[in-house]
């Protein structure tokens, strides 16, 4: 069994997908188990998490993390796609160039939670079927909307047709379609022109690694240079310590009691007493016990 694990913090270059960047670990450090916390678009570059080894089982909760995009939105024109890489579908005329003030009140109706189409060319599945798939076979489908959270967008700069957004949102938000719905708002159509992912929960732009650097030293015998302890993504949530009686419980799924003023389905990091880190936990209010979320095979004797 491999020795690797833990995660990548990776600057995604423009024009590789997610997978492209999953593969290439893959094959730098021979290791199966590698997945990433959150798809970026080809177009798209910045942030991206990925996990190796064990800590691929955080990928459902590194998903869930908040996000942060730097986005540059161009007024005046729609696209097949809602972003640079479609057919142009219409100009607006000049007599149509918004104020800032009318952005800025725009952008407004964005923040909260919101019902969001995914754009037309997209991985969501309709009956079974990648939407980019039905799309470029003639088939007029739409996806349903989803809730989604956007909690804070601040106009950074604006010059007609070009607006600079910075945006902080949860999971499963399509900053194409905020691009596209702000265009409809505005009466101008719109299309996202660049993105940059300047955040992924507490990992920032200033902690990633370009690939060309990894290129250069990225390997087996480098990796715990390199790579982050699993837990750094979940940083953000409490810690739970268990004695060694509970620890050995805690792989035969057994809760640990533990009452207090904690929230409903909270998470909390687990560890032993030796400082192993056993996986997660979530808060069960009604039986005032942490439940295992996520169980890491780290079995004590």
């Amino acid at each position: 069994m491999s020795h690797l694990h833990g995660l990548l913090v990776i600057d995604k270059p423009r024009g590789w997908t997610s997978h492209d960047v999953v593969s290439w670990v893959r094959r730098r450090l021979r290791e199966t188990r590698v997945g990433h916390g959150g798809t970026l678009d080809p177009a798209a570059e910045g942030v991206l998490l990925v996990a190796v080894g064990q800590a691929a089982r955080l990928a459902s909760f590194l998903q869930d993390a908040g996000k942060q995009y730097l986005a540059h939105i161009v007024l005046g024109i729609a696209s097949t796609t809602d972003d640079l890489e479609g057919e142009a579908l219409l100009a607006a005329e000049p007599h149509s160039q918004p104020p800032r003030a009318a952005v800025e009140e725009a952008l407004r109706r964005f923040e909260g939670q919101i019902e969001q189409v995914p754009p037309a060319f997209s991985a969501i599945k309709v009956a079974g079927k990648p939407l980019y798939r039905r799309t470029r076979a003639g088939e007029a489908v739409e996806a349903a909307p989803r809730r989604v959270v956007i909690y804070r967008l601040e106009l950074l700069h604006y010059a007609y047709p070009d607006v600079l957004v910075s945006v902080d949102c949860g999971k499963g938000v399509y900053i194409r379609s905020l691009a596209r719905d702000l265009g409809t708002v505005l009466g101008t159509g719109a299309y996202l022109h660049g993105l940059i992912r300047t955040r992924v929960g507490p990992f920032s732009l200033a902690d990633a690694w370009p690939l060309e650097t990894l290129d250069r030293w990225l390997s087996a015998d480098t990796w715990r240079l390199i790579a982050l302890h699993p837990d750094t993504a979940v940083s953000e949530h409490a810690a739970l310590i268990l004695s060694p009686e509970q620890a050995k419980a805690w792989y035969h799924g057994a809760p640990v009691r533990r009452p207090g003023a904690f929230s409903d389905q909270r998470l909390a990091r687990v560890y032993g007493l030796d400082g192993s880190w056993l996986g997660l936990a979530r808060y069960e209010q009604a039986r005032e016990f942490w439940k295992p979320a996520l169980v890491i095979p780290n079995r004590p004797e």
